[in-house]
Parts: structure tokens; sequence; C-alpha cells
């Protein structure tokens, strides 16, 4: 499998992280200068990005949405500024998770492992966004199924996943299969740059949970 490579020397140290210990102490020192790198240093697009793609096919700012990996809170940022109010998140790190809950725009956070069942009820959700979660390798296509399960018929999910996984993580199979099985139908799957004036590096998805 090709490993993916960041941008600068600190990204590319996250993108290698091996177990959940070291992710949490890696964000931990990280947390409070994770927004300056990311934006100011790097350029990076890839939140607001799949939040526009998101908010063209949810346009009911009423709407709950769960943010998976939602680190300091950049992709909820966007959609904060254009009326959404009902947003929750998740991040395995209680640091980024601190850093989220300070921007006063989510309604819970929760620090868990996206790995393991979320703790949410069946079909409680309008819409799941997710931003740099599906990109160091650390979280396979396994979550999907969750995923799914929390959205409500007709629930939207808009993602990004690193083109280096797309394949050999199994998300292009397990996105395929399901499609074939009736339970998501793809909207959009376009290849992006996450940061500016790079190129592509990830797929930006959008589906629908089927009815």
């Amino acid at each position: 499998m090709t490993e993916p490579k960041g941008p600068n020397e600190f990204v590319d140290a996250a993108y290698h992280l091996v177990d959940e210990a070291s992710m949490v102490d890696f964000y931990r020192k990280w947390a409070a200068d994770y927004d300056h790198q990311m934006l100011n240093e790097l350029g990076y697009t890839s939140p607001t990005k799949i939040a526009q793609q998101l908010s063209q096919h949810l346009p009911d700012t009423e709407s709950t949405v769960f943010d998976i990996g939602c680190g300091t809170g950049l992709t909820c940022v966007f959609l904060a500024a254009k009326g959404y109010t009902n947003l929750d998140g998740i991040d395995l790190s209680p640091d980024m998770v601190r850093v989220a809950s300070e921007r006063g725009i989510y309604r819970e956070l929760l620090v868990g492992d996206v790995n393991q069942a979320l703790k949410r009820n069946d079909e409680s959700y309008d819409a799941v966004i997710s931003s740099g979660t599906f990109t160091h390798g650390h979280v396979g296509p396994e979550p999907l199924d969750e995923i799914f399960r929390i959205l409500k018929p007709g629930g939207i999910l808009a993602c990004t996943i690193h083109q280096d996984l797309w394949t050999t993580m199994g998300f292009e199979e397990k996105l395929a299969a399901m499609a074939a099985k009736g339970i998501a139908s793809p909207v959009s799957c376009e290849m992006d740059s996450y940061y500016k004036d790079r190129e592509p590096e990830g797929w930006f998805c959008v589906y629908r949970k089927n009815a």
C-alpha cells in the first residue's frame, strides 16, 4: 500500500502515527496551533470544500449534522457561518475536541474512536460530514456501516478519502458494495486538492442513504 505523504514534515508525521496513544499525544501537542499551521501556513481548503458540497445537497439549516473526526471544528465553521445550528461532532483527541468546543458552534461534542460503534441512535441525523479522517490509514472503510446506520433515509454523507487509500484500503469496493445492496447511492465523487495550489490528493464524495 502506498502511504499518504503530507504537505510538510509535521503533517507527514501525523500520517504515520501507528496507534491510538501516539495519536492522542501528537494532537495534544498540536491542538493549540493546528488551525494556524493548517490554514495560514499550508492553505488547508478541504474542510470548507466538503462543507460547501454538503450544503448544496442539504439546504435546510435546521438539519442535524454529525461531524466525524471533527478535530478543531474547521469543517463545521463553514456550516455554522451558513446558519446551521444542529451540529454534533466526535474526535479521538480530547484536546482537539476542547478547541472545537471553544468555537461555540457545536450542539454536542464527543471524545471517541470512530472505529468503534457510534453512540448515536439509528436514523438520527440528516447528514454526516468528515474531512481528513479517511486520510492517515488509521481509519478504514469499516465506519461506513455505522455512518449509514445513524443517517436518516435520504440523509447525506459528505466526506474526503485520500487517493492513496481509495483502492488499497477498500473504500472504493465498500462504497460500491453498499450501492449494489441498495443502502446508498452516489451523488458525486470527484478528485480535488486538500490544500491551496496543490495537485489533487483525494476524493470528495457525496452519497445519499436510500429510503
